[in-house]
């Protein structure tokens, strides 16, 4: 390499003795002159930039002769203070590695990396510095880094598990993952995965899993199973996983949801859905059959009518009026469960309710050993009395049978909100409900009889021990009153049933005055009713009673025949539920040809629901099949002669 004298237009050197050993050394400075490398020759003491190579000038945008003028700190971004602890640094050390930020003339700030050391030139101590521009390595690496940490942050916050499953071992699981299982990282890493699987559910995710790794490409990418937590608490979870290939080897990439609460809500809408089914055909059920008991109870009304009071077949028939009675009661707790069975509600105090109906059955049951709790100011609800008591009896009777040794049954009530979570599950409306639990120390049930509890005839007594409307007929009656009632049960650890009833917002009323006689009469009375039975029976004991009776098979014919006879009927008994024209239509046509008809309906069904809205219409009364003569009468006599609303049944 030959000699390269400096050109006679460079610039002044600083430094005379600098330019003198430059020159005196041709080597060198062809080096300096022509390196692609970006130096800088810099005076320790004060910073100031003696000299540039030509790369430096162009990657700094200055002339030679304006960085000779400038200060290293002009250049470097940070402090003064800070660039002259490097450079003290730089002086006492062979040679430094330094990461600076470096400003160019046009403003740019760029990333560098600066090797730098002492170099001695004409007898004066100087320090060499050699930059590199590492500007798109930082920028990779940051967008490295803040990629890195978005992934961090998705996969730790992610309410979703994630992890590999490598070797049949967890691995890389994401906090949600710990969690469910319940442990630390270090806890899982060399067991196998299947020990967390439901011992049920292991097969079928072993089968998937291997078929997966192997490339089958038919294998569902989602499937469920139950993950037990270290606590032996179930989860039901639903699994997505993906073949991928982890540090060289093949593996699954798995994402796991906990789907416990919303089975929980499938199986509680999947409950609602089958009890209202049920509930559909049980009232389809009572209702045929209080049609049928209304033919029986008619005809031992008229047969007992006629009877003198010395007759021996008398006893006979009373029989099977009290027959009817028991099959009514039948009936009435298959329209509780159906939801129409609710009679008549008030405010009520269910202390009150509680107290008295477990006295009752304390009596008898001196086996039991009972406990009460009772919320001090407990909310009122409005219930209908009785079907309260037929509840809280059939829940205690459900407990005793549960005790055959005898046990303990406690009894608690509680004011309880609940809010749109807690509410929805029941599907009920939120806000304030009014708790009573009944709990035993029994021999529990199972998951699968649990389930079951509350469909109408299921029993597990033995045959003829039990009709299975007991829990059912609760169930219905609870349901009917807007509430809810749920059971929670451990084999050999008892149960706990628990009756939610919405608070009301009405003061307490006094139970109102129930009354029974039998009074004739003369007015003239016109039966419709869709079922032949009903009409065999009830114009009998109509004109028994003293009535001039007329009588239609359907509601197009009663409405004819009221047209005809206006002025000349007193009172419609009115059928509510009829195929061909529904008891709501016929009563308002009525209306229409007279304003001020009176009409007492009837009905299998209770008042609730169809026959109060027809009540709200301005009907006079309600009385629901199968109905004696007496009760008859006195429905009537307060329709017609007294003119009072009647009681309700």
């Amino acid at each position: 390499m030959t000699d390269c004298p400096l050109p006679e237009n460079a610039p002044p050197f600083r430094d005379p003795s600098l330019k003198n050993s430059l020159e005196a050394d041709g080597l060198y400075r062809s080096l300096f002159e022509n390196s692609h490398l970006i130096m800088l020759i810099i005076d320790p003491e004060t910073g100031a930039i003696v000299d540039a190579s030509l790369a430096a000038c162009r990657y700094y945008g200055y002339k030679r002769d304006e960085l000779r003028q400038m200060n290293i700190m002009q250049i470097n971004t940070l402090s003064s203070r800070q660039i002259r602890e490097n450079m003290r640094k730089a002086k006492i050390e062979e040679r430094s590695f330094f990461h600076f930020q470096h400003r160019l003339k046009s403003g740019k700030i760029k990333e560098v990396e600066v090797y730098s050391g002492p170099i001695t030139i004409g007898g004066k101590d100087y320090l060499y510095s050699i930059v590199r521009d590492i500007t798109e390595q930082v920028t990779a690496k940051s967008a490295l880094a803040e990629s890195e940490e978005k992934y961090r942050l998705l996969v730790e916050n992610a309410t979703e598990a994630i992890f590999v499953v490598q070797d049949g071992c967890l691995k890389f699981p994401n906090p949600k993952t710990l969690q469910i299982l319940g442990r630390q990282e270090n806890e899982i890493s060399h067991v196998p995965f299947t020990e967390f699987i439901h011992p049920d559910d292991r097969q079928i995710f072993v089968e998937m899993h291997q078929r997966r790794l192997a490339g089958d490409e038919t294998v569902p990418e989602t499937c469920f199973f139950r993950l037990i937590g270290k606590s032996g608490v179930e989860y039901t979870v639903e699994l997505n996983a993906v073949k991928i290939t982890w540090e060289g080897r093949a593996a699954t990439l798995n994402f796991i949801r906990d789907i416990s609460e919303q089975k929980k809500l499938e199986a509680c809408l999947y409950q609602a859905q089958k009890m209202e089914a049920i509930g559909t055909l049980a009232g389809g059920i009572a209702h045929d059959f209080n049609n049928l008991l209304m033919g029986i109870q008619g005809r031992t009304s008229l047969m007992a009518a006629a009877l003198d009071p010395g007759d021996p077949n008398l006893e006979h028939v009373e029989g099977i009026d009290g027959y009817v009675r028991r099959a009514t009661n039948l009936t009435r707790q298959l329209l509780g469960f159906a939801r129409r069975g609710k009679y008549e509600a008030a405010p009520t105090n269910m202390n009150e309710i509680v107290q008295e109906s477990v006295r009752m059955f304390g009596r008898t049951r001196k086996e039991v050993q009972i406990r009460e709790a009772y919320e001090e100011n407990l909310w009122t609800a409005d219930v209908d009395r009785r079907q309260m008591e037929q509840v809280l009896l059939n829940l205690f009777v459900n407990a005793w049978q549960a005790m055959p040794g005898g046990g303990k049954l406690f009894l608690q009530t509680e004011n309880e909100v609940l809010d749109e979570r807690g509410s929805s599950q029941y599907q009920v409306t939120p806000g304030r409900y009014v708790k009573i639990s009944v709990t035993d120390t029994g021999v529990g049930m199972a998951d699968e009889i649990l389930g079951r509890i509350f469909d109408p005839f299921f029993t597990t007594k033995e045959m003829g021990r039990g009709t299975g409307l007991g829990l059912a007929s609760a169930y219905g009656i609870v349901k009917n009153h807007k509430g809810f009632i749920n059971a929670s049960s451990k084999e050999g650890r008892g149960s706990t049933f628990s009756v939610y009833l919405p608070a009301s917002e009405s003061e307490m009323q006094q139970e109102k005055r129930r009354y029974s006689k039998t009074v004739p009469g003369t007015e003239t009375v016109l039966l419709v009713d869709d079922e032949q039975i009903v009409i065999e029976v009830v114009k009998p004991m109509l004109e028994r009673l003293g009535y001039q009776v007329l009588s239609a098979a359907n509601g197009a014919e009663g409405i004819e025949m009221f047209r005809r006879n206006k002025g000349k009927v007193d009172l419609v008994i009115l059928d509510l539920v009829m195929p061909d024209m529904p008891g709501g239509k016929v009563f308002d046509q009525l209306k229409e040809i007279d304003p001020g008809v009176k009409v007492l309906l009837s009905s299998g069904y209770s008042q609730e629901g169809q026959a109060e809205q027809i009540l709200r219409r301005g009907c006079r009364g309600f009385i629901q099949k199968p109905f004696a003569m007496g009760k008859l009468s006195e429905k009537i006599h307060d329709l017609v002669h007294a003119g009072k609303l009647p009681q309700k049944q």
